[in-house]
């Protein structure tokens, strides 16, 4: 027996060799298959491979026997990846790489099943180059059916199938195989004794190439589990985020409509307060003793002026309370009317808006004036019909609002008086209010406190113009803090 056919199946005729190559290429198709996890294999793709591995077969055997193995292995692999690429459609670079790794197992398969078939073609003295190919061939077919079986192979290499960034693992596998097919080519020329020589480093690199892969499919889940983890993770935060814009979004809802029932809430205290005094129930709780002695307290700093009525309970109620709290901050509170409020409420604006915007901005001025030195303590409001358009004027003695209050107005509550009651929720609430009516605001400010001028004047107008103007003698300090201080729109 030639003992050569131990290692390579070595010195044989070309027609086996042929043969020989025919079944490595088809089972390196399969094997192509296999790792990138295609599942339909018998289709008229596998007719098309086989006829063209003939043709291969047969020129990487004249190849060989008129020039040397190397040259045959390499036009082999190259007319492989070429006809791969044209049938599975895949970029001609990722099929070569698939082809060195799938040729490369092939080879190892076979040299395996060379040695198993050793002790058959023993004890059978098998002496015909064909029958002892086809013994060797059954082998390797068992091989690698096993091969892909494992429960590890059976889906194929996930590191081959997805777009998970392997290069490095990849440069690996293609010098460990293109080393393999090194070491068979050198063992199919060699004399017997370095083939056995350099069969056990064909060995150590085979085993090398097969922890690789196992190594990299392990890398490769715990890297896709990580992913997995990650955007879990993400999706998470995400969705946490959102729950909490949509609690802040509630929260900041919700404090706008307790500011506004808080005006409201204030304003029907003290029409009760009123009514009380007047019934013979407040008289014999002696409550209207108590009241009167208080309000002489508080009252009898500043006049109380009569104010004109718009006949609008609800407007009234809530200037007449204004009216109070100015009275007991010891400031002078004044109304203008100009023309007919009805007509203003039914087509400009709902009476119950126009008293919110009213009370923000006299509580506003309120706060203002008793933060301000200035001897003038007075808040004049003038409501109706002024310069040909419905409005609302809100002038106060106080201090000015301050540059970083002007930044924010509209877009977050921002106050720097939150230990006088400020909570920034009036203006928010105002600009909500000119965004529904398309109104327009005009912040004025005239100069620094005086003791014989209102300092600032707020005038909303409901011009359907959407404006956000502010004029004041601080512009030049407001340009160089970069606050587009003359118009912004709502």
């Amino acid at each position: 027996m030639n003992y050569d056919s131990i290692f390579v199946f070595g010195d044989i005729n070309i027609s086996t060799y042929i043969l020989k190559i025919f079944f490595i290429s088809m089972f390196t198709y399969y094997s192509f298959l296999k790792v990138t996890n295609v599942k339909d294999i018998f289709n008229t793709k596998l007719f098309l491979v086989c006829l063209f591995t003939i043709p291969i077969s047969v020129i990487c055997g004249l190849i060989k026997f008129l020039s040397d193995s190397f040259t045959s292995i390499i036009c082999l692999f190259l007319l492989l990846s070429i006809l791969y690429t044209n049938i599975t459609k895949n970029l001609f670079g990722t099929s070569l790489l698939i082809t060195i790794i799938t040729i490369s197992i092939n080879y190892i398969l076979f040299f395996i099943a060379i040695l198993i078939s050793f002790l058959p073609n023993l004890f059978l003295h098998i002496k015909n180059d064909v029958l002892s190919l086809l013994l060797i061939t059954s082998i390797y077919t068992i091989l690698i059916c096993f091969l892909f079986r494992i429960r590890r192979f059976k889906d194929g290499f996930a590191f081959l199938q997805n777009n998970f960034n392997t290069e490095h693992f990849d440069i690996l596998i293609l010098n460990i195989g293109s080393t393999l097919l090194l070491c068979s080519i050198i063992l199919t020329n060699l004399n017997l004794k370095l083939r056995k020589s350099l069969f056990f480093i064909f060995i150590a690199f085979s085993a090398i190439m097969f922890l690789t892969i196992q190594k990299t499919l392990t890398m490769y889940y715990k890297h896709k589990l990580l992913v997995k983890e990650l955007e879990e993770t993400k999706s998470e935060l995400e969705k946490k985020n959102k729950e909490i814009s949509a609690l802040e979004k509630e929260n900041l809802n919700f404090s706008k409509t307790s500011h506004s029932i808080a005006h409201k809430q204030k304003s029907l205290e003290y029409k009760l307060n009123k009514l009380l005094l007047k019934t013979e129930i407040a008289s014999e709780i002696d409550i209207r003793n108590k009241v009167n002695e208080i309000s002489e307290q508080c009252f009898n700093q500043v006049p109380v002026i009569e104010l004109s009525k718009t006949n609008i309970p609800e407007i009234d109620d809530m200037l007449s309370f204004m009216q109070s709290e100015c009275t007991k901050n010891n400031i002078e509170f004044d109304l203008q009317l100009n023309g007919n409020i009805y007509t203003m409420i039914n087509n400009f604006i709902s009476k119950e808006d126009l008293e919110i915007l009213i009370a923000d901005h006299v509580k506003n001025a309120i706060i203002a004036i008793n933060y301000s030195d200035n001897v003038n303590r007075s808040i004049l409001v003038r409501l109706g019909m002024i310069d040909g358009c419905y409005s609302l004027y809100i002038y106060d003695s106080g201090i000015e609002f301050e540059i970083n209050t002007l930044a924010n107005l509209g877009k977050k509550p921002s106050t720097t008086h939150s230990d006088n009651g400020g909570t920034g929720m009036g203006f928010m609430n105002t600009f909500d209010t000119l965004r529904k009516y398309q109104a327009s605001i005009y912040i004025n400010e005239n100069t620094s406190p005086t003791a014989d001028d209102f300092t600032k004047f707020i005038v909303i107008k409901f011009d359907n113009q959407n404006k956000f103007e502010i004029h004041s003698y601080r512009a030049q300090k407001m340009k160089n803090l970069n606050i587009n201080f003359i118009i912004k729109n709502i």
